[in-house]
């Protein structure tokens, strides 16, 4: 039948209170029509090569994230600067033949000589000492690139994981939304309600579409965020095997702890970010860096010693034959500079670091209490959720559901039920997230992985 005519049919059947709806029915035809003409998986089956929890993933991610891999280089660049700077200079050798009279006349001198540059002051100890120092600064930068992806990993797979919750949200809203379409339908064809009703339940089951076709988009750009961090191409298929409260489950995992869990005082997590946290650790290690620095600065001071040992031979036939040894010392006279440049500059490192090392520790304090207040009240709101607002929300929805089959509440009172239910459950969903983001800014702000 023509799609004007069941228009038509349908306003005809109207009462004078129905008719205000016309243009609802009328949105809800055409929305049906293409719902009905287009009806197709919204969520093709996953051919995923990866199911992992988030163990996995970091595991994953320690072994093959790009980012950490180019960091590790840093660790062979400084044991590369180690092994230089214990390098002892080379001897040189030295050969002389000399030409003209000077030498036939005084029977051809010639001279082997062999010099070695002596280091005085502690220079080579000072290279090697600031070459260990920088090294172990490498490894506490390589430590804080882990962490920090280790938290990349952590919003992403908790990013994917609401993702997919959302989805099944939606799944579930959308067999409601079936339920709904078939009890309106069951009534209009017992006469006991008019036909806008059905074409309301439809246009609310037409309304799940776009925000099915959504949640798809945000489970594939989560998938890919995921894969990137994991070490592997963004059209990598991941599926996750720890959801837990996005599933509403009560059981501990890794993802975040339960909602009624103590929390440790935020004094002793603060006490652990002093220790722990990788930035202010390196911040102190620049500091001894510094002091490498300036060590080796006023070791440059000190002239090395040059020392030179020569063999003297004639070799001309016209004079008797003729050979001897000689000495040499030699230093370098630090006249015109004396490492005035690189002392002040390894002094005013120190005061730099120590006043960066001062800031770290303010913005530690301040980072762990932020993340620590976010975690008791994104906890709390989990909670609440969990004890009151959903169980009340399903509630309200099964009395609506109930009453309206029995003909005892209107199709509004239903409609109104099944939103305000999957707005909360989408809040949920919402509050879980927050709920991972801020234990992931309280381990990121003190600096080592949280288990409580």
């Amino acid at each position: 039948m023509p799609l004007s005519k069941r228009i038509q049919r349908a306003v005809i059947a109207m009462t004078r209170t129905t008719r205000l709806s016309l243009g609802f029915v009328v949105v809800g035809l055409l929305l049906a029509s293409a719902v009905s003409a287009t009806a197709q998986p919204i969520f093709p089956s996953s051919n995923a090569a990866l199911r992992l929890g988030l163990s996995e993933a970091f595991a994953s991610a320690e072994a093959r994230n790009l980012q950490l891999a180019a960091a590790r280089r840093n660790l062979g660049l400084a044991q590369a600067d180690i092994t230089a700077a214990g390098a002892v200079p080379n001897p040189q050798l030295a050969v002389s033949y000399g030409f003209g009279p000077v030498f036939s006349d005084n029977g051809e001198p010639q001279q082997v000589s062999l010099a070695q540059t002596l280091q005085l002051g502690g220079k080579r100890q000072a290279r090697l000492d600031l070459a260990d120092t920088q090294y172990r600064l490498a490894v506490l930068e390589l430590n804080a690139s882990r962490f920090e992806i280790r938290g990349r990993v952590r919003r992403a797979y908790a990013e994917l994981a609401a993702a997919e919750a959302t989805a099944r949200s939606l799944d579930a809203q959308g067999s409601l939304a079936d339920r709904l379409v078939e009890t309106a339908r069951a009534r209009v064809e017992a006469g006991a309600a008019p036909r806008s009703e059905l074409l309301q339940a439809q246009l609310v089951r037409a309304q799940l579409q776009p925000q099915r076709v959504q949640a798809e988009g945000r489970i594939e750009n989560a998938r890919a965020q995921l894969a990137t961090q994991l070490g592997d191409g963004p059209e990598q298929q991941v599926e996750l095997t720890d959801e837990g409260l996005f599933q509403l489950s009560a059981e501990k995992t890794e993802l975040v702890p339960r909602p009624n869990t103590p929390l440790p005082s935020l004094e002793s997590l603060t006490e652990r970010a002093y220790e722990r946290r990788p930035e202010l650790q390196a911040a102190l290690q620049q500091i001894e860096v510094a002091r490498r620095q300036l060590r080796l600065a006023q070791a440059l001071r000190t002239p090395d010693l040059q020392v030179g040992a020569a063999y003297l031979f004639t070799t001309a036939r016209s004079a008797p034959l003729a050979s001897g040894f000689a000495l040499s010392f030699g230093v370098t006279l630090p006249i015109f500079y004396n490492q005035t440049g690189e002392v002040t500059r390894a002094e005013a490192a120190i005061d730099q670091s120590s006043a960066r090392v001062t800031a770290l520790r303010q913005s530690v304090t301040t980072s762990v209490r932020v993340a620590y207040r976010s975690l008791v009240v994104a906890q709390s709101n989990v909670s609440r959720y969990r004890s009151e607002l959903l169980p009340a929300s399903e509630n309200v929805l099964d009395l609506a559901r109930q009453g309206y089959q029995l003909g005892k509440a209107p199709l509004s009172s239903v409609i109104l039920a099944q939103q305000a239910d999957q707005q909360i459950r989408s809040a949920y969903l919402d509050a879980v997230v927050a709920y991972q983001n801020a234990y992931a800014d309280l381990e990121v702000a003190v600096g080592e992985p949280l288990d409580f």
